[in-house]
């Protein structure tokens, strides 16, 4: 048995889902799989030496985002419309015959689709047929969210979800963002689905003492990419309204990531950078006494809020802190921090609202180790790589038992 893996982001240690892609080809036995990644050519994947032996080619991805303009001149709704249709007729061809060339090439039975974007959902199909082999789905967020968030115009929209729902109604197996998208595209499609979610080794988690760490200090923790822009300014207005003091103790946050945040006094702020996962958990347990996790309340943003899952949230049980979740109560990660009671759920957009939640952990010392335990717990429950590896494995069809996660 070998596997294709048809993805635009190959495993790799700079990009989050590559982590991710990367924590799952592990699994996988060595000489059993091969990639195809259609690249946007403006990243610079950082590939792992471990996972060098695996074959892998490279293709340019056409460019996802709607084009209005050309040399400064706008084309309008209409041409952009033109443009999206034509790169659909004239780019995803060639690409899936590279790939299934490939694919030959490698002797595959099995093709894993990372379905990301409007490229691998046109491609993913043709390159199955192609092949002649089951084809197995994964999905990070929903489609919809992705085409709008990159203008594509509403009639390449309707084509693509239409593709999309084509593709999954012809899975084989489902490897979904989190257990809500789990249950909704097995009830939709018909398609075993499971979730498989970004995952840690066991041994970089940490038990700190479930307090916090000191009397004059509060720092806030915050993980990963800031893509909940008005939540994070909520909490930024809230500090600003409390003149950056929480029950008399002063507040800095402390970010980890590629990208500075905005609108932080810079004696408040403690930006670090990009870190390693293992290095990340250390300085958000050692250095951290709250977690913060935004999720967004917009209306635009509801199916993602509901069935994705952000991998902050492994990363912040791992670290052993209490996480403040700020988001809507249907969010998927607020419906896991309220069954495990590893998180204080914040409902609101209000920054008094926000403020309430930090008072809570930091004036209530039962609540705030009471959620502190259950972070760890939830982590060993559900988040180490033990668990991934199962769910893998049986996404790929090496094992048939039932795994339940969650």
């Amino acid at each position: 048995m070998k596997t294709l893996l048809l993805t635009d982001i190959p495993p790799s240690s700079n990009l989050t889902a590559g982590i991710v892609t990367a924590q799952m080809c592990r699994f996988v036995p060595a000489g059993e799989l091969a990639i195809f990644c259609v690249q946007n050519r403006h990243l610079s994947p950082e590939l792992y030496p471990d996972l060098a032996d695996i074959p892998i080619r490279f293709a340019v991805k056409p460019n996802e985002l709607s084009c209005r303009s050309i040399r400064g001149i706008s084309v309008g709704l209409a041409g952009a419309t033109a443009i999206e249709t034509f790169r659909r007729r004239t780019r995803i061809s060639p690409l899936v015959r590279q790939a299934v060339a490939y694919g030959k090439e490698q002797n595959v039975s099995s093709l894993w689709v990372i379905l990301q974007g409007q490229t691998m959902v046109r491609m993913a199909a043709g390159v199955a047929d192609g092949l002649g082999v089951p084809l197995r789905a994964q999905i990070w967020d929903p489609l919809d969210w992705w085409l709008r968030a990159h203008g594509v115009d509403r009639f390449n929209r309707r084509w693509d979800v239409a593709a999309f729902d084509r593709t999954m109604r012809a899975a084989t197996a489902c490897a979904a963002a989190s257990w809500a998208m789990a249950g909704q595209y097995e009830e939709l499609y018909g398609t075993p689905s499971q979730a498989i979610i970004a995952s840690l080794d066991r041994s970089i988690a940490r038990r700190p003492e479930p307090a916090l760490r000191t009397t004059g200090e509060l720092v806030i923790g915050m993980a990963g990419q800031f893509y909940a822009n008005e939540e994070w300014l909520a909490l930024v207005r809230a500090l600003e309204l409390a003149r950056w003091q929480v029950a008399g103790r002063r507040v800095t946050i402390r970010v980890f990531g590629h990208q500075r945040p905005v609108a932080i006094p810079e004696d408040h702020l403690d930006f670090l950078g990009w870190q390693s996962q293992a290095k990340s958990v250390e300085l958000l347990s050692d250095t951290c006494d709250i977690l913060y996790c935004p999720y967004p309340y917009a209306t635009s943003m509801a199916d993602v809020a509901k069935l994705s899952f952000p991998s902050k949230i492994p990363t912040y049980l791992a670290s052993g802190r209490p996480i403040l979740f700020h988001g809507p109560d249907y969010a998927s990660p607020a419906q896991y921090l309220k069954s495990t009671r590893a998180g204080f759920i914040c409902r609101s957009m209000d920054p008094d609202a926000v403020y309430d939640g930090l008072m809570h952990l930091v004036e209530d010392a039962q609540l705030y180790a009471r959620l502190a335990l259950s972070a760890q717990e939830s982590f060993m429950a559900d988040f180490t790589l033990e668990r991934m590896e199962a769910g893998v494995r049986q996404f790929l069809g090496y094992q048939k038992r039932d795994v339940c996660l969650g």
